[in-house]
């Protein structure tokens, strides 16, 4: 029930934020809110979803399209790179926290907090130019700059970049929290009674830590969501978000369903990697 109310709650705030934009008028260099026009944007939406109008939108001139239709293709593309990227984000995160807690190299955590400072877009920036300065140089192409079409789509560099960020908080959270886990009595005691690392750490830390990683999995998804804007503007995947950044002016009802379609795929990515925190609780954390 909490659940399905917070859904309600995400989805009213949006069909407000939505109208906002167009209820905003500059008279007489005042700024001016009207809010009749966003009562009436809201009511005119819920209205259209039952006749199917609020899906129509308009691209180009005299071109109407159904999102039904189009968004389909574009969820599920998006659905694939991040499902890839919070897979990867999760068993990474794990792995190098494991050996970043137990580090004394200051300067592979000087580089691990310099590269969590890096903005989204700089380091698609540097990440393109790379492939480009490596390619001139040998004639080797190791990754695509962007996607070309819908059936070319660069995954190399989109993954690093919805990664990176993501894998770097996971590392700084669990290392603290790995590190205080082995410094616990029954850790201690296990190592005096000569069980193996490897044993210590799958059957010990890892069901201590895991319930920390649950609990920063909302975080993690958030940084993964802020990401994907930047990602699939720049790197020109065809992606949702494709709907808020391609057309040529703004329509109130194609941001709506869009940034609705956004918290349904959350909600489909924030399950699934639960599903799999859950599969790791049962296979790593299992006496």
């Amino acid at each position: 029930m909490r659940l399905i109310l917070s859904i309600i709650g995400v989805i009213i705030f949006i069909l407000l934020l939505g109208a906002i934009p167009l209820s905003i008028s500059i008279t007489d260099d005042n700024l001016i809110f009207d809010f009749s026009i966003v009562v009436d944007l809201v009511i005119n939406y819920l209205q259209g979803v039952w006749n199917g109008e609020s899906f129509i939108y308009q691209e180009g001139i005299g071109r109407s399209y159904s999102i039904l239709q189009d968004i389909p293709d574009y969820f599920l593309t998006t659905l694939h790179y991040l499902l890839i990227a919070g897979f990867v984000t999760v068993c990474m995160g794990m792995f190098i926290s494991a050996w970043y807690s137990k580090s004394q190299k200051e300067w592979i955590k000087d580089i691990i907090g310099f590269l969590g400072t890096i903005p989204d877009f700089i380091l698609v920036l540097f990440l393109q130019l790379g492939v480009v300065a490596f390619y001139q140089s040998t004639g080797f192409h190791i990754a695509k700059v962007a996607s070309r079409s819908a059936d070319e789509n660069a995954y190399l560099l989109p993954l690093i970049t919805l990664t990176l960020v993501p894998t770097i908080y996971i590392i700084r959270t669990l290392s603290e929290r790995t590190y205080d886990v082995l410094s616990e009595d029954y850790i201690l005691t296990a190592k005096a009674k000569g069980l193996r690392k490897r044993f210590i750490f799958i059957h010990h830390v890892v069901r201590n830590v895991l319930p920390y990683l649950k609990a920063d999995l909302h975080k993690i998804l958030a940084i993964m969501m802020s990401n994907l804007f930047i990602v699939e503007y720049l790197f020109n995947i065809r992606g949702i978000t494709a709907f808020i950044f391609g057309g040529t002016m703004y329509q109130y009802n194609l941001i709506v369903s869009t940034l609705v379609a956004l918290v349904f795929l959350y909600l489909l990515i924030y399950w699934t990697i639960r599903l799999l925190i859950l599969l790791l609780e049962r296979v790593f954390a299992h006496d």
